[in-house]
């Protein structure tokens, strides 16, 4: 990635940072003010829709900078190898947001969530539900974005293996097949071994200073489609969580959720960085211990 582009996706992800932490903080103030009563309904909406406008904004941002270089949000070099371990196209899986709210609501949601595919649940549907109160109808709802959430995460995640498979299958391998036979032609000429490595560096290798356009090309393809899927994979997340707290959820129920899921990324983000740096810290001198008595008297 050229430092132009570079810094530009920095930039990006600096200010998603920045967003993060000052969004967690008004989320976390809104959080307070309603569990003492003194936040309205339309007062938490306005937080919530502020949050997700970030979002959106980020995903536009993204977006831009994908079209250019696709394979860099993949696993960005500002983002430590762990972060980038649990990446799914370019950021977290979009059905995260909806497992997270089964967690938040803790263990008796899950209880009802059985009761409710079972048919037994049908009678509770004015009932609160597991710590947020989540109601049957709720429930349903969540049931349903999440059925929908994982199959499109399938679809994305199979054009992906597709495309990886695709690069090596069809532009790359027959090249490299190509240039081996030609080495091999060249060898069977009866070229010196000196000669045999010449044709070998002009075939198999691009001159320097050269490009060689068809694997450049192929490439370039590769990108575009890795891209694409970002984009795509982007939407995905960004639809979910929108469904997901400013449809399904009541603002205070919306509220908890994201301060929730900001917390978990923060909390990520600065706990792998502390587990690197102590990893990439030089090791201590070692402790010099003094010599063994001898055994002679």
């Amino acid at each position: 990635m050229q430092a132009m582009g570079a810094a530009r996706h920095v930039a990006c992800y600096q200010r998603w940072i920045a967003g993060q932490e000052a969004g967690l903080g008004e989320l976390e103030a809104s959080s307070a003010n309603a569990a003492a009563g003194r936040a309205t309904d339309g007062e938490l909406r306005a937080v919530v829709e502020r949050c997700m406008r970030g979002y959106a904004e980020y995903v536009s941002t993204r977006r831009a900078l994908a079209r250019e270089d696709g394979a860099a949000l993949f696993a960005p070099p500002w983002c430590t190898s762990f972060e980038n371990s649990v990446l799914w196209i370019g950021g977290c899986r979009p059905s995260l947001t909806i497992r997270l709210l089964y967690s938040l609501s803790g263990e008796g949601l899950e209880e009802h969530i059985e009761e409710f595919i079972s048919g037994r649940g049908a009678l509770g549907a004015a009932r609160g539900m597991g710590l947020l109160g989540i109601t049957a109808r709720q429930l349903e709802l969540v049931n349903d974005l999440h059925r929908r959430t994982l199959r499109d995460e399938d679809a994305l995640s199979d054009r992906l293996a597709t495309l990886q498979e695709d690069v090596a299958d069809r532009p790359l391998l027959p090249i490299v097949r190509e240039r081996a036979t030609a080495a091999a032609a060249a060898l069977g000429a009866g070229a010196s071994c000196d000669g045999l490595a010449t044709r070998t560096r002009l075939v198999v290798a691009t001159p320097e200073g050269a490009v060689d356009h068809e694997v450049d090309a192929a490439i370039g393809r590769y990108k575009a489609g890795l891209g694409r899927l970002l984009e795509e994979a982007d939407e995905l997340r960004m639809s979910t969580a929108q469904t997901l707290v400013t449809e399904i959820l009541t603002p205070r129920q919306a509220v908890e959720t994201l301060v929730a899921a900001k917390q978990l990324h923060l909390k990520v983000r600065s706990w792998s960085r502390r587990g690197e740096a102590a990893v990439t810290q030089p090791a201590r001198s070692p402790v010099t211990l003094p010599p063994a008595p001898s055994s002679n008297p």
